[in-house]
């Protein structure tokens, strides 16, 4: 059974929120993205702590994914554009980190 993997999220739509119309997202995700790849003042290994994928769906449809590597920086931040759907529905973001800790944050679309 994967673990889960906590994580503050702050996750902002640009746009009129309304049936068909195009929001921009801004997703910011509250992690170290430490690389393996340094060394702490006494010499010893970093142990490395990245996230590996994110994904966004709206409802049951995929409107952004992204696989990320050790050239991401720490607290990643994402911006993608989308339509939103003609039924308000949920906005669920998921991610799976390199040892395959998951999480996922839920925010229910309200249209005005």
């Amino acid at each position: 059974m994967a673990q889960t993997l906590d994580l503050p999220v702050r996750l902002s739509l640009a746009g009129p929120v309304r049936a068909n119309a195009e929001v921009e997202v801004r997703l910011l995700m509250g992690h170290v993205m430490e690389t393996g790849f340094r060394h702490d003042s006494s010499g010893v290994q970093v142990a490395k702590d990245i996230l590996q994928f994110v994904s966004v769906h709206v409802g049951d449809t995929l409107v952004f994914e992204s696989e990320l590597g050790t050239g991401m920086a720490a607290n990643p931040m994402f911006f993608f554009s989308f339509t939103l759907p003609p039924q308000a529905a949920d906005m669920v973001v998921r991610w799976i980190d390199h040892q395959g800790r998951t999480g996922q944050m839920r925010r229910p679309l309200v249209y005005r």
